[in-house]
């Protein structure tokens, strides 16, 4: 079934979803990354990690209602 999270796009992944943030349902990291990929195939290109609730993640995570998920992109320093 799945529950409610919060998505917050920065840099490239922004420009390429066309939105900051929207509101997606899934029951784990895994398959939002999947469901993220086949809504914007543009993402697919861009390597970007995750963070959940402000901690980047190294594999697989469950996801709770209200969650927040950042998906960034390598910044580019200077």
């Amino acid at each position: 079934m799945g529950v409610e999270v919060r998505i917050l796009y920065f840099g490239a992944a922004q420009e390429a979803a066309g939105k900051s943030e929207e509101l997606l349902t899934a029951d784990n990291t895994t398959t939002l990354r999947t469901a993220i990929l086949e809504k914007y195939p543009a993402l697919a290109g861009i390597p970007f990690r995750m963070a959940l609730n402000r901690n980047l993640l190294k594999g697989d995570s469950l996801l709770a209602e209200n969650d927040i998920i950042a998906i960034l992109p390598p910044f580019q320093g200077g």
